[in-house]
């Protein structure tokens, strides 16, 4: 279980990175660069597109940093349990926002009405994520 968490945020990066590549392909050959495509709905492409770069890398940074090991076992007492659920709660919502915004990038780009609450949830999520992952793991390395 020590391993578990930074070895998913690892792979969600490198899937995510791959996502990257492909979501960029798919604007150059299926929409020609978005040339011709009505403002709103190019934003939309393209932004989706840079939001999952970025969900992408911040999983990929939990994971190769090591910022992922909550299971200490020198940390069994109850507040360390506590911290260590929370991050694992933060860990989660990272995990889950590069996916939301893949399906965000096919599914609400087109969107005239620039409306996309699929993507706003996943950018929130990996902000929140990142947040409690962060004071979580400050809150555990300056316990005794």
């Amino acid at each position: 279980m020590r391993l578990l968490l930074p070895r998913a945020h690892t792979a969600v990066g490198i899937l995510g990175m791959l996502a990257f590549v492909l979501t960029g392909q798919y604007m150059h050959w299926v929409h020609d660069h978005l040339a011709g495509m009505p403002d709103g709905p190019r934003l939309l492409h393209r932004s989706a597109h840079i939001y999952l770069m970025w969900a992408s890398l911040l999983n990929l940074a939990l994971g190769t940093a090591g910022a992922s090991r909550v299971d200490d076992p020198m940390r069994s007492d109850r507040g360390g349990r506590i911290l260590r659920c929370v991050q694992g709660l933060g860990s989660a919502l990272v995990l889950a926002a590069p996916l939301g915004i893949a399906v965000s990038f096919f599914t609400e780009s087109a969107n005239v009405s620039l409306v996309r609450p699929l993507c706003r949830y996943s950018i929130y999520a990996a902000a929140l994520g990142t947040g409690l992952h962060a004071l979580c793991g400050q809150a555990l390395r300056r316990r005794p």
